[in-house]
């Protein structure tokens, strides 16, 4: 008993497959930009959180105080220059002064050091409170409550992983195979049947030390992969008009390519000549016509000319 195809001209598909790394094409690590006790943390790894959602807040007693004093610094600093546009110049109108000597009177009571003052002060007291710079999820956190920020080098990495890009290498030998923007097949390893398209968005052009081409594809995701995740990488390049036969219909004898057709109750076997071969197909260029039966099944044993019956 045997199962045959009928063989027609159809589209076979060159294949490149290689594993690479998943990352988020998006992700910020959040500092902590002044020192302090960590007074107040809202969240935890892998909370989702939207841009410009409070954080954290670090203890602000120092800093408020420091805002205050700068603030009142200014006002007197103020003060002291209008003072001295009086007592040097006679007037406190500064649109009829020279540049000059307004510049000299604002170094003299102290106006420009008291500005700078003020705004590192507010600087400092508003990176008390600590938001997501972009929406994502909560990675990475690992400061906890009632300790020193210092402590540690950031707070958290914030993660968005609704677009993310996967490198992965190629051989030197297959670099004119590809190209940007060519479609891409992503499988993950946790989940061999789930397959994400994507596009080659990058290609490095140099060969390394090991012969390989690095090259990043940029997909949506799913939210079934996360950052730094294995996978595998399919590319498929189809070329039209083409004999394609299952790998199962391919059979060796005495050395040679051998492919068994039907013709009424006899298997015929064919030489024939493999141009190309992926995982599962292989093109012919020689020894088969179109509308040929060809053995795909229950050919192991076959011998020319032995007898079959269609399953």
């Amino acid at each position: 008993m045997v199962k045959t195809v009928r063989l027609e001209p159809s589209t076979f598909y060159h294949e490149v497959i290689s594993n690479g790394k998943a990352f988020s094409l998006r992700k910020a690590v959040v500092p902590f930009k002044v020192n302090g006790i960590i007074e107040e943390l809202y969240v935890k790894n892998g909370q989702r959180v939207k841009a410009g959602q409070l954080l954290a807040v670090i203890e602000d007693f120092e800093y408020k105080t420091s805002l205050t004093t700068a603030r009142q610094a200014l006002t007197k600093a103020d003060i002291n220059f209008r003072d001295d546009l009086l007592s040097k110049y006679m007037t406190a109108d500064t649109s009829n002064l020279e540049p000059a000597k307004i510049r000299t009177s604002r170094i003299r009571s102290g106006l420009d050091d008291a500005l700078i003052a003020l705004e590192r002060a507010e600087y400092n007291y508003n990176n008390t409170r600590i938001y997501s710079p972009l929406d994502g999820v909560i990675a990475n956190l690992e400061a906890t409550r009632l300790n020193p920020s210092q402590n540690y080098k950031s707070l958290c990495t914030v993660i968005a992983n609704d677009v993310m890009y996967i490198e992965f290498p190629v051989m030197e030998s297959e670099y004119g195979f590809i190209s940007a923007g060519m479609p891409v097949g992503i499988i993950p390893f946790v989940d061999d049947s789930l397959l994400i398209q994507g596009k080659i968005a990058e290609i490095n052009p140099q060969v390394d030390e090991g012969g390989m081409i690095r090259v990043r594809a940029e997909f949506r995701n799913n939210g079934r992969l996360i950052d730094g995740m294995n996978v595998k990488v399919l590319i498929r390049k189809p070329e039209y008009n083409r004999l394609v036969i299952p790998k199962e219909a391919l059979v060796i004898r005495q050395g040679k390519d051998v492919v068994f057709i039907r013709q009424d109750s006899l298997a015929i076997w064919k030489y024939v000549t493999i141009e190309s071969e992926n995982s599962s197909m292989v093109s012919v260029s020689e020894g088969l016509t179109p509308g040929d039966l060809v053995i795909v099944r229950g050919n192991t044993n076959l011998a020319h000319e032995t007898k079959v019956k269609e399953e």
